[in-house]
């Protein structure tokens, strides 16, 4: 076995409870009742718009953004890329069903709000510095600022504007409105707070190669 490979493989479990933690996160939002992250409202959109569920969107989305993000920015693809667009829509269905709480008090709501915001940006942090290869989405904000060599806390906002202004406007056609307190909050500090957690890990996207699959086969 390649030994850069048997290496890799000895990340995954980091890499399961990084999409865990990302997974729980969302949905801890979701279900607060305050508003999700600007991606959530995107997939709460489609999935409005298109009847599939909340996961299947997740899913399918990811894989285009995967192909466009790799044909535009050189993302690179890794066990890491293909784990998250397998793993990630399963688990917020999971998720979803299991989570049955929903906060009526503003309080309630935002301390739920809050400890799913940051689970949610730690877990996607995590696995993300395992350099296994990022997820389509977050594929995105780490192309962009490898290219640009622009801070993440700059590029992930303006990312999730773009994603966050889509997801409305879906919403919108179906006469529900997505974007709450919550999901504003998440726009302005997800990007700061993934930075932070970059730092506590060691991790510069900057600077860091994820792993491709070409380097298994050398």
């Amino acid at each position: 076995m390649n030994e850069i490979l048997r290496n890799d493989l000895k990340k995954v479990p980091v890499l399961l409870m990084g999409f865990l933690l990302l997974s729980f996160g969302m949905i801890l939002t979701m279900k607060s009742g305050l508003g999700m992250s600007s991606w959530g409202v995107l997939h709460q959109g489609v999935s409005l718009v298109s009847g599939l569920t909340f996961g299947t969107v997740t899913l399918v989305l990811g894989l285009i953004i995967l192909v466009l993000s790799v044909i535009f920015l050189k993302s690179k693809v890794g066990i890491g890329t293909i784990v998250n667009v397998l793993l990630i829509g399963v688990l917020l269905d999971v998720f979803k069903y299991l989570i049955t709480y929903e906060p009526e008090f503003y309080v309630y709501q935002g301390i739920m709000f809050t400890i799913g915001l940051l689970i949610m940006t730690l877990g996607r942090s995590i696995y993300i510095s395992t350099k296994l290869g990022p997820g389509p989405r977050d594929g995105i904000f780490v192309g962009l600022s490898r290219i640009t060599q622009i801070d993440v806390k700059y590029i992930k906002p303006t990312v999730e504007f773009s994603v966050l202004l889509i997801g409305f406007l879906l919403g919108q056609s179906m006469g529900v409105n997505l974007v709450g307190l919550g999901t504003v909050i998440a726009v302005i500090f997800s990007g700061y707070l993934v930075q932070f957690y970059f730092k506590k890990l060691g991790f510069n996207p900057k600077i860091e190669n994820q792993r491709n699959f070409k380097e298994y086969l050398n």
